[in-house]
């Protein structure tokens, strides 16, 4: 596998761990031990060092005071310092990648630092849960076990990420930032707040052709700004722009250069078609094009090309890059050989017809996405991310079983040149099983190459204690489900999918019995059981619609579970659906 520009580098590396001497942190609440800083540390830092020695506490009652400077006894050293660097004169934080970071001990002393700020962070956290336990389910799920004392190994750990984009963009992850920075996401969705080390600004997967040239404002006045499809101008429905108009150039580079000046912090910059099937120009100067170039997403780039160099060479002194989306009519990369992107571009491939069920090289069905990202690999080395799809769009609730693919995928997609994955989920409110697949998935991101069953087992017992078994049971059933023949999963699914058949809600029901029944002296546990089990009574309402030949009975029983599940849609802040489909509106619907 080729290495990737250093910008956007992400090589995971794990370093062999050693064990000769033993460090005892703390003993019968009390320790040796002090925190170091360094007496420049950053915001970030220091915060991380507060938070530290708060966990200690928790965890062994011992009181773990934070120094700048070298101090007397035994030392963790949380981030790079001049102390630390004397202590460990072999460690080089620099030679990292971005993010990446060394857990390691010397003697008696332990140092937790990072190439950066997200690097320490993630040394931090990786130390707390890999070596003493910790664990962080949910926003309101911490676990710092309790311990008389704490001795570890001695460490010698290295790591950075896979990807160096990291991103669910699910609800769960908009207003948490410090659960987000313990699951080593990054990417835009991740409230960019200074105490967890900021964000990775470099994603911007914009659909926004007619917002930068919109048809109110110029279609009247120049129709030659838009797509020709079959011998007409359009500016509605399957249409987009004209990217051989040097006013559409000149219009799209004034508006995105305004738009980097509005925002100093702003990195990435979005020119992409709007959200349609199709709608390539079809004048004789694109059709020229996408021949030249084998498929119009070479048109595009080309036209991308052009664009960032002309917005940078307006913005000197700052480093700006343009993302475009190879999705829909120009997810086919073109030729290799016949272009490339510039230096400041980056694609994002979208495959949003792929059947999610069944990994991206492991089924016919996929054969069309797997060889667009083959080709875009050796058309876009090192510049390429993946947008994927996590969640059932037309009915949010629904189960969505991806759990293979996703295992699958995510080292598939690190093995074949991605740099940053966003994920799409249900963004618009709470979902299903939310905060198991913003935690599975953030851990694949971090290094795919765990297994995703052994995380969906160890959430399933940690989130749910002695519910976990009866879950875990569930979610496999499901997986069985998509594993039989001509069974596929695609993100808008009805909910009378072949997987969710009346046996499997049946056999479902009986697991979750069970599951609430291990917790029911346990409120807290049972009421995230009952959320998990939101998705099954949703597909059996859809299911069970009464209709004009429906008794009176069947009526009066379906309206009562609607209004017992309203009123849980609203315990659970569930306020959508679907993408764009409020659940006030399918409540109204089902009810008429």
């Amino acid at each position: 596998m080729r290495p990737f520009l250093s910008i956007i580098s992400a090589l995971l590396v794990f370093a062999p761990v050693t064990a000769h001497a033993k460090l005892t942190l703390a003993k019968g609440a009390r320790t040796r031990y002090s925190v170091v800083i360094s007496p420049e540390a950053s915001p970030a830092v220091k915060h991380l060092a507060g938070e530290f020695v708060n966990d200690l506490k928790q965890m062994c009652g011992a009181n773990f005071p934070i120094v700048t400077g070298a101090a007397s006894g035994h030392e963790i050293f949380i981030g790079p310092s001049d102390a630390m660097s004397a202590a460990f004169p072999e460690v080089n934080l620099q030679e990292l990648p971005e993010e990446g970071f060394v857990i390691r001990s010397q003697g008696q002393n332990l140092a937790l630092a990072g190439h950066d700020d997200r690097g320490t962070l993630y040394a931090v956290y990786t130390f707390l849960e890999e070596h003493l336990g910790a664990r962080w389910y949910a926003p309101d799920a911490t676990v710092l076990p309790t311990r008389h004392t704490i001795v570890i190994s001695s460490l010698n750990e290295k790591q950075s990420p896979a990807f160096a984009y990291r991103d669910t963009d699910e609800h769960i992850v908009f207003t948490s930032a410090e659960w987000d920075a313990h699951l080593k996401l990054n990417g835009e969705s991740v409230p960019d707040d200074p105490d967890y080390g900021g964000i990775n600004r470099l994603f911007n997967g914009a659909e926004n052709f007619y917002q930068l040239v919109p048809p109110s404002k110029y279609f009247a006045a120049h129709p030659e700004y838009y797509s020709l499809i079959n011998g007409k101008r359009k500016d509605a429905g399957d249409s987009q722009l004209d990217l051989s108009n040097p006013n559409v150039f000149r219009i799209v580079t004034d508006q995105l250069v305004a738009e980097a000046r509005q925002d100093p912090k702003l990195l990435t910059l979005g020119f992409s078609p709007n959200d349609a099937g199709d709608g390539s120009c079809q004048c004789d100067l694109c059709k020229a094009s996408d021949a030249r170039f084998g498929a119009p997403s070479g048109t595009l780039l080309a036209f991308v090309n052009r664009l960032a160099a002309d917005v940078q060479a307006q913005l000197p002194g700052r480093k700006i890059w343009v993302e475009t989306l190879a999705y829909q009519y120009t997810e086919k990369p073109p030729t290799p050989g016949t272009i490339s992107p510039a230096s400041n571009v980056l694609i994002c491939l979208a495959p949003i017809h792929m059947d999610f069920g069944h990994p991206i090289a492991g089924d016919p069905e996929n054969n069309a996405a797997k060889e667009n990202l083959l080709q875009w690999d050796k058309v876009a080395p090192g510049h390429l991310q993946i947008w994927h799809y996590v969640t059932n769009f037309a009915n949010y609730l629904q189960p969505f079983p991806d759990w293979d693919e996703l295992g699958a995928d995510m080292n598939y997609f690190h093995e074949h040149g991605v740099s940053g994955i966003f994920c799409e989920g249900d963004y618009n409110s709470e979902g299903e099983m939310m905060a198991m697949r913003t935690w599975v998935m953030a851990h694949l991101l971090w290094n795919p190459e765990q297994n995703v069953w052994k995380l969906v087992q160890e959430f399933s017992n940690g989130y749910y204690g002695a519910a976990g078994r009866p879950i875990y049971q569930y979610l496999r059933l499901l997986h069985d489900q998509i594993l039989l023949p001509n069974v596929h999963l695609y993100i808008g699914d009805p909910p009378n999918a072949s997987y969710l058949s009346a046996a499997v809600l049946k056999k479902a029901n009986q697991l979750f019995d069970t599951a609430q029944d291990a917790v029911k002296n346990d409120p807290e546990i049972e009421n995230r059981v009952q959320e998990a089990r939101m998705g099954i009574r949703y597909v059996e309402l859809m299911q069970n619609r009464p209709s004009a030949k429906s008794s009176e009975t069947e009526k009066a029983a379906f309206h009562k579970a609607l209004n017992s599940f309203a009123a849980d849609l609203e315990r659970f802040h569930i306020d959508y659906t679907s993408e764009g489909g409020s659940a006030a509106n399918w409540l109204a619907r089902m009810n008429q």
